[in-house]
């Protein structure tokens, strides 16, 4: 049985069921069930019903860590460090009279699954979700689904794109007369929901169908004629990347790091990729709550264009650090940026890639001469001529002029004994 199943993988649920036992039932619910049948990695455990301290108990017997994720709703999370890493077991009171009542107010039928925490514990499933599971749909749980939760408008194609599955057609005529309750979402949640789908591979057709539906004119405004242009400039962002990144291990890494939690360098090139065909009225960012990390890779890339494009295209000079210095915290990605959008042809793209990880040094990267040193060459104080100075040793160093301390030296000597001009 599914019990059995999780059991065996997570044996701290045997604990849990003896918790629990007689005190009104406790069910395994959701997502944890959903990617168990499809043969998906879990995740985590979410659970609902029981007793009150349930999660309290069960961390002080299982040597976990409680802490609340909504106190007044009743939500909690226990987290236990195991050999494989932690896993994380999530609570929640049952909504309404019983299960099924709960189960209905779930958001689709995939998710409002339960087994309750018995050896032989059944699954149970008043909807159809294991059907729908077979179909590879997406179905909304009720007709309230939405207006009880706006956010679900944005999840229905956050795990049509994430499970490769499609929206059932009642549930897809559904969304666009509830898009405009979308506003009353929080950024933060519509955000990373957002990001999931851009994480997957090519994600344009998902977007034009949010786009379609209504739903990206919350956040940016699209207009519908710039819809299929901007989704496609999200996918040639993919398409692009996955050429360039097979060939070098050091870019594919820059893709895939994280910015902030749920958000990659690559989702943050692709939304570029679509704003830049369809420019939001306002900072996207300002409605998503971006971090200042984020928001500032964004603006850059975002703020990409041709003539920079092309003054970065030769083999030597100071066009490409340029590129990349006038840009941070923006890096390789810039060339990609330029690329998928056919403003830069692949071999200097990927010229500029090599260039950013074996020569450019960015601000703030160690130098060949430090600030002291440069005072004590120069006989300057300390002030705005020493940032100068090391703003000049950075280029150089960059574009291979100098390579050593010594020849750092004699390089600034010679830029202040043979010119009247300040430094810079």
């Amino acid at each position: 049985m599914i019990f059995s199943e999780l059991a065996n993988r997570y044996p701290q649920l045997h604990l849990l069921a003896e918790l629990a036992a007689g005190e009104g039932g406790a069910y395994l619910v959701g997502g944890c069930l959903r990617d168990l049948l499809l043969g998906r990695p879990v995740a985590d455990l979410d659970l609902a019903g029981g007793p009150a301290d349930l999660p309290r108990r069960f961390a002080a017997r299982a040597g976990g860590s409680f802490f609340w994720l909504d106190e007044a709703r009743g939500h909690g999370r226990v987290v236990i460090k195991a050999a494989g890493g932690a896993v994380t077991f999530d609570f929640a009171p049952l909504r309404g009279a019983d299960l099924a009542a709960d189960l209905r107010l779930r958001d689709f039928t995939i998710n409002a699954l339960a087994v309750p925490l018995v050896a032989d514990g059944a699954l149970v499933d008043p909807l159809g979700g294991e059907a729908d599971l077979a179909r590879r749909l997406v179905r909304a749980c009720s007709p309230q689904s939405f207006a009880d939760d706006p956010l679900r408008l944005v999840r229905a194609f956050r795990f049509a794109a994430t499970l490769g599955f499609a929206l059932e057609p009642a549930t897809a005529a559904a969304i666009p007369l509830h898009a405009p309750l979308l506003a009353r979402v929080a950024g933060e949640r519509l955000r990373d929901e957002l990001f999931a789908i851009l994480a997957v591979p090519e994600p344009g057709p998902f977007l034009r169908a949010m786009g379609e539906a209504g739903l990206l004119a919350i956040p940016f405004g699209t207009p519908l004629p710039a819809l299929a242009a901007a989704t496609a400039a999200a996918d040639a962002v993919d398409r692009a990347g996955c050429r360039l990144a097979a060939g070098d291990a050091r870019f594919a890494a820059r893709l895939q790091q994280q910015v902030q939690e749920g958000i990659t360098v690559a989702s943050l090139v692709k939304l570029a990729a679509f704003l830049s065909v369809a420019p939001p009225a306002g900072r996207a960012w300002q409605r998503l709550k971006l971090g200042t990390v984020a928001a500032a890779l964004l603006t850059r890339l975002a703020g990409l264009d041709r003539q920079s494009c092309r003054a970065a295209v030769p083999a030597a000079g100071a066009g490409r650090f340029h590129f990349f210095s006038d840009r941070e915290p923006a890096g390789p990605e810039l060339a990609l940026l330029a690329h998928a959008r056919g403003e830069l042809a692949e071999e200097p793209c990927r010229e500029l890639i090599v260039y950013y990880f074996e020569r450019y040094l960015p601000k703030g990267a160690p130098l060949l001469l430090t600030g002291d040193e440069v005072m004590a060459l120069l006989g300057i104080p300390p002030g705005p001529l020493v940032g100068e100075a090391l703003e000049l040793l950075r280029q150089a160093q960059s574009l291979g002029t100098v390579a050593t301390a010594a020849t750092a030296r004699a390089w600034l000597r010679k830029k202040l004994l043979t010119t009247d001009e300040p430094i810079g």
